[in-house]
């Protein structure tokens, strides 16, 4: 969900005043889920710095099993 705020709210605009508010009162859950998503960041580089590190045969075999899983059967 995207939401912008404008430059200048209106004093006397009660329905933007409560919109921001709202808004505002989402920082938390936001925070939580920005951490989230750099944690599983994290994850998918280390995933890749693993990967990198393997042998061809064992790269091979992880794609086989990726490969029949995707498929449902032999490759």
């Amino acid at each position: 969900m995207t939401v912008t705020v404008r430059e200048t709210v209106s004093e006397t605009d009660p329905g933007e005043a409560e919109r921001l508010m709202g808004v505002a009162s989402t920082e938390v859950a936001t925070i939580e889920e920005l951490t989230a998503c750099v944690e599983r960041l994290h994850e998918v580089q280390r995933a890749k710095v693993a990967l990198s590190r393997l042998d061809s045969d064992a790269l091979r075999q992880a794609l086989d099993w990726r490969r029949r899983a995707f498929d449902g059967g032999p490759s």
